[in-house]
């Protein structure tokens, strides 16, 4: 029984090839003389451990056939043994396994051309490009049938897109923003100080407008061509908000920041360097510099933990705002769980923020919390996303009127809902809440927006 199930070409008999049989038959030859060496009692404990491991096989239980089916081919290894082994490990992720077992099938017959497909794809799975590309145009010289051609071709195109040296994208966006609180300021007009009390002009306590929001921002990615190494990326962005009343409080932003990535298996280093200019309302407000190091590593599929640093230094255009120059660190380290082949990902984040001002009263530190969840719905192409951060300001000093050193606790919560159509466009409406609670009245505010947004990406 054991040698006839083992010595069966069920599983191969999708091939449908002429092929040279000496070298099958003499594996073959191999494995029947290891069985008639066997007692009869070691033959139907072979014959029942190839049972229950093509019963777990054919259920797709793949994890649990694996160990079965390596402790057969360490007894008696045939073709069909060295094909349930190899398609097997490539369906749990043991690649390189796949790939030693299709190699071996491959030298005993080169014209087994669905292995040397699964062998490409195994290829591919780890980033050797080549050796795939090789495997698909030796199978392409068979003059394969039309379907299994469409499959090469499309494998050949991911080849192509991977193998690349340059990469970009675009993504813009116009749209419409309604602001509960344009001007960041208290509720009241009235506030208790220190000597009495502060008066604000109109613009300066809560008020609310419409703007209108545009959104640009491009990328470049040069790669060098190793399948694990040094990468270049450029990044530029752009924002405006022009609003419809309070044009005191528009703003305008644009980002440039360029460095290397270096990429291994399971590691990301990337080392960007950055300007950035901003305009508050119709004046040049400031510019920085920053540099932003980052290192993530995937312990496996579904986690991995990222470790981010950041340097701001910023100068103000106008003299008035001299005490506002400052030098600012971050450190953040940000845990992320994937789930369901990344339709789900869930991620949090503890930081800690140290800001040097002119003036100690605009000088802190400030530790947040970063909770945020990700879920992308492939059969309507609709995208959602939520974050909530918790973040404390310790002030160096008191602001002016006040008695006290500055504490801020600020709460802020974002939605955003997506929904791309046509392939290339996309909508979305984006909340955005902030509560900050303060110890100085004068900075004490909530603000809620409400966005909605079109644009097109590619």
């Amino acid at each position: 029984m054991a040698q006839e199930q083992i010595l069966q070409s069920d599983s191969l008999s999708e091939v449908n090839e002429t092929t040279d049989q000496a070298g099958p038959k003499q594996i073959n030859k191999k494995a029947v003389e290891k069985l008639r060496k066997m007692t009869p009692e070691e033959v139907a404990a072979l014959d029942k451990k190839l049972a229950e491991a093509l019963t777990l096989y054919y259920d797709t239980k793949y994890g649990q056939a694996l160990p079965i089916f390596k402790e057969i081919a360490e007894q008696v290894e045939t073709m069909e043994v060295m094909w349930w082994l190899g398609t097997t490990a490539m369906a749990t992720g043991n690649i390189c396994l796949a790939i030693e077992e299709f190699t071996k099938m491959l030298a005993i017959n080169p014209e087994l051309n669905r292995v040397r497909l699964d062998l490409a794809l195994a290829f591919f799975k780890l980033g050797f490009y080549d050796n795939a590309r090789e495997e698909l145009k030796k199978v392409e010289a068979a003059k394969p049938p039309e379907a299994v051609q469409k499959n090469i071709d499309k494998l050949l195109a991911a080849i192509a897109e991977k193998t690349r040296k340059v990469s970009w994208n675009i993504r813009f966006s116009q749209g419409i923003t309604y602001d509960t609180n344009v001007s960041a300021g208290p509720n009241e007009r009235e506030l208790e100080v220190w000597g009495g009390t502060l008066t604000l002009d109109s613009d300066s306590r809560k008020i609310s407008d419409k703007a209108l929001v545009t959104s640009l921002q491009g990328n470049a990615l040069y790669d060098f061509g190793q399948r694990q190494g040094f990468m270049w990326n450029t990044v530029a962005v752009f924002y405006n908000s022009a609003y419809r009343t309070y044009s005191k409080y528009d703003f305008m932003m644009a980002d440039i920041k360029t460095g290397p990535w270096w990429i291994g298996r399971r590691d990301i280093l990337k080392c960007p360097v950055g300007y950035k200019e901003q305009y508050y309302g119709s004046d040049r407000l400031s510019n920085i510099i920053h540099v932003d190091p980052g290192y993530e590593h995937y312990f496996c599929r579904y986690f991995s933990m990222k470790a981010l640093y950041s340097y701001n230094k910023e100068s103000f255009y106008n003299d008035e705002n001299r005490s506002l120059e400052n030098k600012t660190h971050l450190y953040e380290i940000s845990p992320s769980i994937y789930l369901a082949n990344r339709r789900h990902i869930i991620s949090g984040s503890v930081g800690y923020e140290n800001r040097d001002a002119e003036a100690s009263r605009f000088s802190y530190n400030a530790r947040r919390y970063m909770l945020s969840y990700y879920t992308r719905f492939p059969t309507t192409n609709t995208e959602f996303f939520l974050r909530y951060q918790w973040t404390k300001k310790d002030y160096k000093d008191k602001p002016i009127l006040y008695t006290q050193d500055r504490e801020d606790r600020r709460h802020a919560v974002t939605t955003v809902i997506s929904q791309q159509f046509c392939e290339y466009f996309f909508a979305s409406l984006v909340f955005n809440y902030t509560d900050n609670n303060s110890n100085a009245s004068l900075y004490e505010f909530d603000k809620e927006t409400y966005s909605f947004n079109v644009g097109f990406t590619f």
